[in-house]
């Protein structure tokens, strides 16, 4: 895990606001909990033990912020968050501090929040010349796929002076739309000043205080000595982001769906490369499906394959793998590794002074050049890749959040997993539910609580109780009972926004809002994991529908003991029998929560619905 993956909440957090009311939105995810560590002590003994020796470069490839290059405050990594990025990596500020909490309680308050801190370069051995050719570059990008910093929101570089003091050096204010959808390169001089034995740069953000409501990118960095203001152009071919599923929509399919329509799945995987040199270079691929704990290649799908026509100078293009028809299926369950990378004759940084040759092996311009994304094959239908780059969610109580899947085979639903991302509302109740048909009841209904987590990956599980056999088309979600967001985890790797439907007024809508996977996945059998028992009553009491205009039905084996008001005072209410159990007649009663307090086979329990 990214140690900013592991923050402590604080629990007076504001929660983001959007534009709309009462609706679907996206936001940006909370961090995970941690033990509270002085990070600033800690660093500093960093500081003091490691020097970095020129050359200096980062794109971010990693899947983590490099702790031997940085000494970093509240900036978090990410393989998705920036659009069109130099190359694979970016580091996403976002307004929240390392132990998790904003920078400033007050909602209006103004001040610095990330930073993201070199290690110190110790700079005096520099000859006369080169003293004049000592620069830093790097790509910039305001909000990216996150929120779009303000006018008076800044993201600056700064430079640590001979006296301990830093200096601005460089700097960017916020609102620039345009600004949103590429990243700009600037080039600055290291001048003779800042030549000294603990030279420090650092990236450093302003604005609101209290809470993740602006976000900056930063790619790309490279300090380094011979060079001059128009050294521009880097000898790098790199990948973009993460490869497209292999599974078409799905990042993972039930292991004995897969075994029976793997074809009906399969599509060709898709990358994107990025020519950061003022040249043509001719460049092949290579795809591969491996196994991922013993890495024995399962499938070559492309085999250094020619990108044609030839990769011009400066050019960014996406390219596609061949067609697969079939792929060598598991017969148990594991995880696969689904492997892209360019054969572009990268290699070290090297450079030509005075006609010798200097090359630098710790600047490896091939680490960006290959792509690995894991293939879970486990019992379950996934969107999402397990990458929480935000949250999304709904803020009406009574509303609705549906997830839509489709399968092949019969199959019954084991369990539904929720990556509920927010750690303050942790035993919040919800009902888990299960549609066939969103123009009808739900098929199941399980009041439930929000658990406890310590990941911010970590996916809540939620067993189902019943043996539910399944439509071809069927939809998994949750009521809430709050008008605050619930926030579920958003992956933004491959947008499944169309599968993604909700209800806050009554009626259900297609999400348009949001783009992204939701994290939410249904775990299925091919057989019944209950063994059925006869009875003439629904094994679980059915409560429906819910929201209640007039009548409600309670269906299943109970006695009624009483139903409660919004203000916890006993009622009585109109019951008349049906069939199956009672019809509960709640027209011209005031509109609100109410408690149904049953027995069932002897158990107390409680029911919430709501009266519109």
């Amino acid at each position: 895990m990214n140690s900013n993956q592991f923050k402590i909440l604080f629990v007076t957090l504001i929660l983001i606001s959007i534009s709309v009311i009462n609706t679907f939105g996206q936001f940006q995810q909370i961090p995970t909990p941690k033990k509270n560590v002085d990070i600033n002590i800690k660093s500093a003994r960093k500081s003091d033990e490691t020097k970095l020796t020129l050359p200096f470069w980062d794109d971010f490839s990693k899947s983590e912020i490099r702790d031997d290059l940085w000494i970093n405050s509240g900036v978090t990594h990410s393989f998705s968050a920036g659009n069109l990025p130099p190359s694979l990596g970016v580091a996403v500020f976002d307004g929240i501090g390392n132990d998790g909490r904003p920078y400033e309680t007050n909602p209006i308050n103004q001040g610095f929040t990330d930073r993201l801190e070199s290690r110190p370069f110790d700079l005096t051995g520099l000859s006369d010349q080169e003293k004049e050719s000592v620069y830093i570059s790097f790509f910039w990008q305001a909000g990216g796929k996150g929120e779009l910093p303000d006018s008076n929101d800044q993201i600056s570089l700064q430079f640590l002076n001979n006296n301990g003091d830093w200096t601005e050096i460089w700097s960017q204010t916020g609102n620039l739309i345009a600004e949103q959808f590429f990243f700009t390169q600037e080039t600055i001089k290291v001048t003779e000043e800042f030549q000294h034995e603990a030279f420090q740069f650092r990236f450093l953000t302003r604005g609101r205080a209290s809470g993740p409501f602006d976000t900056w990118l930063i790619d790309y960095v490279y300090l380094n000595k011979n060079r001059t203001s128009t050294n521009l152009n880097f000898r790098d071919r790199t990948l973009t982001g993460l490869n497209t599923p292999i599974f078409e929509k799905y990042s993972s399919i039930p292991l004995f769906e897969l075994q029976a329509n793997s074809e009906k799945y399969l599509s060709p995987i898709s990358n994107e490369f990025n020519n950061l040199e003022n040249r043509f270079r001719a460049m092949e691929f290579t795809v591969e499906l491996r196994e991922k704990e013993s890495n024995e290649l399962v499938l070559k799908i492309n085999n250094n394959t020619p990108i044609n026509p030839v990769p011009l100078a400066l050019e960014r293009r996406q390219f596609t793998s061949n067609q697969i028809s079939n792929i060598p299926v598991p017969e148990e369950e594991g995880d696969l590794e689904l492997v892209t990378y360019l054969s572009s004759g990268d290699e070290i940084l090297f450079q030509i002074v005075g006609g010798d040759t200097l090359r630098f092996p710790e600047v490896d311009f091939r680490i960006n050049d290959t792509a690995r994304t894991t293939i879970a094959i486990r019992d379950y239908f996934a969107y999402d890749n397990g990458s929480l780059d935000y949250s999304a969610g709904i803020n009406q109580r009574s509303g609705m959040l549906a997830q839509r899947f489709e399968k092949t085979e019969d199959a019954y639903l084991k369990g539904i997993s929720i990556n509920f991302s927010n750690f303050t509302q942790f035993g919040r109740g919800v009902d888990i539910m299960v549609w066939n048909n969103l123009s009808e009841d739900p098929i199941y209904v399980k009041e439930s609580v929000i658990p406890q987590k310590d990941v911010l990956e970590e996916f809540s599980y939620f067993e189902i109780d019943e043996n539910i056999l399944l439509e071809d088309v069927f939809y998994v979600g949750f009521m809430q009972f709050t008008n605050d967001f619930i926030y579920v985890g958003l992956d933004k790797s491959k947008d499944n926004g169309e599968e993604i439907f909700f209800n806050v007024t009554g009626t259900w809508q297609q999400n348009e809002l949001v783009s992204g996977s939701l994290m939410i996945r249904s775990h299925l059998s091919s057989l019944p994991p209950f063994e059925q028992i006869e009875s003439n009553f629904p094994k679980k009491i059915l409560i429906y529908p819910n929201p209640v205009v007039d009548y409600l039905m309670i269906e299943g084996n109970f006695e009624l003991i009483q139903v409660l008001d919004p203000y916890g005072r006993a009622i009585k209410v109109e019951i008349n029998d049906a069939e199956k159990g009672k019809i509960l007649n709640f027209a011209g009663t005031k509109s609100g929560l109410y408690l149904i307090n049953v027995l069932e086979q002897g158990e107390p329990k409680s029911y919430r619905i709501l009266v519109k």
